[in-house]
C-alpha cells in the first residue's frame, strides 16, 4: 500500500452534511428498495432465462448439490420492484448510465490483460452486492468488530488514467457525497467502521477522515454511542510529507526525506509527536474514534528504511520508545488546546507477526501478503493457510493466541492485482471467484472459538490501485438459469470459472410477478448449484418467475432473466 496525493493544507470553511436521500440519487443509490438499472427477458410456454455475469477462467462443474422443493415459503409477502433486486446498491461509480451524487465519472471496471490471469477482470463493474450480515459467519460473531481499510487520495481529472498517481475510480474521497455513501454502504453490509488510511494533519485526507467524522456524528450516533465508527492508520510514507503544524514546542509537520541517521530519527520522532497531538485534538476524544478500555485505538502502516529496524539509536526501536513516552502524557507535552485534550494514552498496533514485539507496540494487525509478479508461480498463493509458514494469516493467528491482552485484527480479502498501480507493479493473488474472500474472512474462526477473535480488518474497502477493493462486489462466477417444465420451476447456477463454489452463496430466492417488475417472494431455498419448485400453489394467470442467487457478504447477487408460466 502506497498513496500519492497533492499537499493541501486543510481549509474546510464548511462541511456538507446531507443523508443519501438528499445525496445519492440514479444509478448508485443504496438506500433499501433503491432502483438501479435492470432489465427483464420474458418466454412462453417451457421457456428458460439466464441471468448475466462478467465471469474468468475455464467453464467447469464446481461439484454436485440440488434442492426439490425445499425450504421456506413466503407467500403473501409484499411486492418488491426488480430494479431494488437488480440495481446498483454499492458506493462505487456505475460503469454507465445516470450517475450519482458522488461520482463525477463511470468506473467500468479493471482489466488485467496479461495471459493466464486467472481473474482478468479483477475489479468488477460494480452491481447489486450481497449485504448479508458477516458477523453470523464467526464464532462469537456479535462480539467481533469488522473495519473496511479505506483509501482517501482518490481523485479525478479529465483526459488521464490516473489523478495523482491513483487510479481513477470515478469519485473524489474528499468529498461529502462520497463519504454519505461510503458510510452507509458500510452500514448497509454491516460493517462497524471504517479504518481511515491517513497521512497527516491538513492533508485532504485528514479533511475526507472530518468528514466521515461528520457525517457519522450526525446520522449514526445517539447519546455518545455510535453504530459506525472509525479509526486512523498513520501511513508510513507520510513522514516524507509536508503537513500542517499544530505549532507544539518540540513538533514538527516538515517532511523527513532527504535527511539520514540522527537528524532523520529527531525529524521522524517530531513528525509522530505533531500527528499524536493532532488526533488527540481532532479525533480521539469524538465519539466514533475507536476506543478500548477507554483508550484510543491508531495503527501504523509501517515505512521503516533510512535508519535500523532494532537497536541503539539512530533506529526506529529507539524513534517508537520516544514517541511511547510522549503518548503516556499528552496533556502536558501537547500543551495547546484542543491537542492538550485527556483521551486517555493510545494504544497503537502495528502491522503482522513482528508489530506483536515492536517498541512501543499493543497489538498488531494482518496485511495482505501477495507472494510475488510470477503468474504460474505466485497467483495461487493466497498467504491464508499454513500455521507454520512465515506471512500466512494462520501464522499471525497463531502467533496471535500468545499474546494475551494484545489487540489482534485479523484481515479479510479478496485477492491482490496491482497491474495499474504505479509502484509494486504486477504483484497477483487469485480471487478463486470469491472463495478467497470467505476463507480469510472466516479464517479466524479455527483459532478463537470462545470468545472470538475481537476486530477484523478488511484489505481493503477501496484500495483500486492494488485491486484489493470490495467496493464494487466480488463475482463468485455464477450466472443463474431457470426453467418450467409442466408445474415445476427447475433452476440452476451456471460456473463461469473453475473455483466457482457454492461456499460463496448464502442461499436461493424465487419470485413469481403478474407484470415482470413487482415481485413477490414465493421461497427461499438452501444454497445449492440446482434445484426446483412446485408452482401447483400458483393461482391461475400468466405469471413471470425469477430466480436469484443470494451471495455471501459482498459477492454480487445473480438473477435469471424472466420466465413465463401459465396455468
Amino acid at each position: 500500500m502506497k498513496h500519492e496525493r497533492p499537499q493541501f493544507v486543510l481549509a474546510l470553511a464548511s462541511i456538507f452534511l446531507c443523508s443519501l436521500t438528499g445525496c445519492v440519487a440514479g444509478a448508485n443509490s443504496i438506500l433499501p428498495g433503491s432502483t438501479g438499472a435492470g432489465s427483464t427477458g420474458t418466454g412462453s410456454g417451457s421457456s428458460s432465462g439466464s441471468g448475466s455475469n462478467s465471469g474468468s477462467g475455464s467453464s467447469s462443474s464446481p461439484g454436485s448439490g440440488s434442492n426439490s422443493g425445499s425450504g421456506s415459503s413466503a407467500s403473501g409477502s409484499t411486492a418488491i420492484a426488480l430494479t431494488s433486486l437488480t440495481g446498483i446498491n454499492t458506493a462505487a461509480c456505475p460503469a454507465s448510465g445516470a450517475l450519482p451524487a458522488q461520482c463525477q465519472n463511470a468506473f467500468p471496471g479493471q482489466i488485467d490483460t496479461r495471459a493466464d490471469v486467472a481473474t482478468p477482470n479483477y475489479d468488477v463493474p460494480t452491481g447489486n452486492v450481497s449485504d448479508e450480515d458477516p458477523h453470523t459467519y464467526l464464532n462469537q460473531g456479535a462480539s467481533t468488530l469488522i473495519y473496511g481499510n479505506m483509501m482517501l487520495g482518490y481523485c479525478t481529472l479529465a483526459g488521464s488514467t490516473y489523478c495523482n498517481n491513483n487510479v481513477q475510480t470515478g469519485y473524489t474521497s474528499n468529498n461529502a457525497a462520497t463519504v454519505a455513501a461510503q458510510a452507509q454502504d458500510m452500514q448497509n453490509r454491516h460493517f462497524d467502521g471504517a479504518i481511515m488510511t491517513w497521512e497527516g494533519p491538513g492533508t485532504s485526507e485528514d479533511a475526507a477522515t472530518l468528514l466521515f467524522q461528520s457525517y457519522v456524528n450526525a446520522n449514526d450516533c445517539s447519546g455518545g454511542t455510535c453504530s459506525l465508527g472509525y479509526l486512523i492508520m498513520d501511513d508510513g510514507p507520510s513522514w516524507a510529507y509536508n503537513v500542517a503544524s499544530t505549532g507544539i514546542p518540540g513538533t514538527s509537520g516538515q517532511s523527513c526525506s532527504n535527511l539520514a541517521g540522527a537528524a532523520f530519527e529527531s525529524c521522524v520522532v517530531a513528525h509522530l509527536e505533531n500527528d499524536m497531538c493532532y488526533m488527540n485534538g481532532k479525533h480521539w476524544g469524538n465519539s466514533a474514534y475507536l476506543k478500548a478500555n477507554g483508550r484510543p485505538v491508531v495503527q501504523v502502516f509501517p515505512d521503516e528504511e533510512v535508519i535500523p529496524s532494532t537497536g541503539p539509536a539512530p533506529s526506529w526501536a529507539d524513534v517508537w520508545t520516544q514517541v511511547g513516552e510522549w503518548n503516556e502524557d499528552l496533556p502536558d507535552n501537547c500543551a495547546i488546546a484542543p491537542y492538550n485534550a485527556n483521551n486517555g494514552v493510545p494504544l497503537v498496533v502495528f502491522e503482522n507477526d513482528f508489530g506483536f514485539q515492536h517498541a512501543d507496540s499493543s497489538g498488531s494487525f494482518y496485511w495482505i501478503e501477495p507472494s510475488q509478479t510470477t503468474l504460474v508461480a505466485d497467483q495461487f498463493t493466497l498467504n491464508i493457510a499454513g500455521p507454520e509458514i512465515g506471512g500466512t494469516l494462520d501464522n499471525f493467528l497463531a502467533t496471535a493466541l500468545s499474546y494475551n491482552g494484545a489487540q489482534v485484527w485479523s484481515g479479510a480479502f479478496k485477492g491482490f492485482n496491482s497491474i495499474q498501480s504505479t509502484w509494486g507493479t504486477g504483484r497477483i493473488m487469485d480471487q478463486e471467484c470469491g472463495q478467497t474472500w470467505i476463507a480469510s474472512l472466516t479464517e479466524s474462526n479455527d483459532f478463537f472459538t470462545n470468545p472470538g477473535v475481537p476486530y477484523i480488518q478488511v484489505a481493503t474497502w477501496n484500495d483500486y490501485n492494488e485491486g484489493t477493493e470490495i467496493e464494487t462486489g466480488i463475482n463468485n462466477c455464477f450466472t443463474v438459469s431457470g426453467s418450467v417444465s409442466g408445474g415445476t420451476l427447475s433452476w440452476a447456477l451456471n460456473a463461469s470459472g473453475s473455483y466457482a463454489s457454492i461456499a460463496t452463496v448464502s442461499h436461493i430466492e424465487i419470485y413469481d410477478s403478474p407484470d415482470g417488475e413487482n415481485l413477490t417472494l414465493l421461497t427461499s431455498q438452501p444454497a445449492a448449484l440446482s434445484g426446483s419448485w412446485s408452482l401447483t400453489s400458483l393461482q391461475s394467470g400468466t405469471h413471470t418467475l425469477f430466480v436469484r442467487m443470494v451471495g455471501k457478504n459482498s459477492i454480487l447477487n445473480q438473477i435469471s432473466t424472466g420466465i413465463t408460466y401459465s396455468n
